[in-house]
């Protein structure tokens, strides 16, 4: 009775690959200037002039291109735009034309994933005046300019066109998401339906065959004595059904674990900080995020004294993490204890084998502290 998102998961994992490897192909582009320099007999001092131009002006492309195709669709750094424009501005005096005729790309394709689209507009009307300017100083021909700020307006309306479609195709996630979501708390409330109807003629029938074993013990041993029997059958039978429906379904949910940690807690006289994620948590990491709440909680409760509690949750590009601290100290215990149990080993399993890592033990100020840092896409 699970929903099952993980082949989606890969499949967008798999897209992002592959439009990150596509993205850095386009630095292949890169080639025609260096082999006309190099061809050229240069200097040593251009050829490391265009070597570290080319070095930065890579490493920017590659910064913006992986920010842009993540799986939360981060906007690229300002700094890696203003390193690429440096970079491509730089290496017009040491590659010449050939430079000039291909820089262009990379820079649009840049601007676009990068600026909003009045001033990606903006931005690109200043790409094709520099670009025509640059090419009649180094020398162009009207024939081999004229051409340059019609295609630097095709492929500005085309790398507009796909970041937009990039958009649509990561809000047609989140809404896949919240689907998901939805089957899920349909499948719940099915689930507790079904559950009423498992037990509830099972349970009538004991309390029915309970009640006639009770007035039948004096008078009839024997018939009591095998009413107790169908009873028994009939309490395994029940077990064995509640059982069978509650396996894949035991998965908890981090905003339920939430608000029991904080009712928990206030009836035990602990005081609770919550602090939550800057950005939503994917369901699969949420699922262990939400174990972590359970566990943490319970040894707050069980093993301190402690007055105040506090969770911090938190989520990036590539992971989504957990961390309760509290001022406790263990009880029961020896000094420099800790607070390991079965709880804490099993979910230090289920950390690991999602590819995590689970820490846990005494804070240098004080209490206690656990901290879990879940992969997203390997969770």
């Amino acid at each position: 009775m699970t929903v099952r998102t993980v082949p989606a998961v890969l499949d967008h994992g798999r897209a992002r690959a592959r439009a990150r490897a596509g993205s850095a192909a386009w630095l292949l582009l890169l080639c025609w200037p260096l082999w006309s320099l190099l061809t050229a007999d240069p200097g040593l001092v251009r050829v490391a002039w265009a070597l570290g131009g080319v070095a930065l002006l890579a490493v920017c492309w590659l910064m913006i291109t992986w920010r842009l195709f993540s799986g939360r669709g981060g906007s690229p750094r300002p700094w890696a735009l203003a390193g690429l424009l440096g970079a491509t501005l730089a290496l017009f005096p040491v590659l010449g034309l050939p430079w000039a005729y291909v820089c262009f790309v990379l820079v649009v394709s840049a601007l676009a994933a990068t600026l909003r689209p009045a001033g990606f507009v903006a931005a690109a009307v200043v790409t094709a005046v520099v670009e025509v300017v640059v090419l009649w100083a180094l020398g162009a021909s009207f024939a081999g300019i004229w051409w340059v700020p019609l295609v630097i307006a095709v492929q500005a309306v085309v790398a507009q066109s796909l970041k937009q479609m990039g958009v649509l195709v990561m809000r047609l996630e989140a809404a896949r998401a919240e689907v998901a979501q939805m089957a899920v708390e349909n499948e719940r409330l099915r689930f507790a339906r079904d559950l009423h109807d498992i037990l509830g003629h099972t349970l009538t029938s004991i309390t029915i065959r309970s009640q006639l074993a009770a007035r039948l013990a004096r008078t009839d041993p024997d018939r009591a004595a095998r009413e107790m029997t169908d009873v028994e059958h009939a309490a395994r039978q029940a077990l064995d059904e509640v059982r069978h429906a509650v396996t894949g379904y035991r998965a908890p949910a981090l905003s339920e674990e939430l608000d029991k940690a904080a009712r928990g807690l206030r009836s035990a006289g602990i005081e609770l900080d919550v602090s939550p994620a800057e950005g939503p948590i994917p369901a699969s990491a949420e699922i262990l995020l939400a174990w972590a709440v359970r566990e943490a909680v319970t040894n707050v409760l069980r093993h301190s004294r402690a007055r105040h509690c506090r969770i911090v949750l938190s989520v990036d590009d590539s992971a989504a993490g957990l961390e309760v601290r509290d001022d406790g100290t263990p009880t029961g215990e020896g000094p420099g204890a800790t607070r390991t149990g079965h709880g804490l080993t099993g979910l230090a399993e289920r950390v690991a084998e999602a590819g995590g890592r689970l820490e846990a033990g005494p804070s240098p100020g004080g209490g206690y502290r656990l901290c879990v840092r879940v992969p997203v896409e390997a969770s």
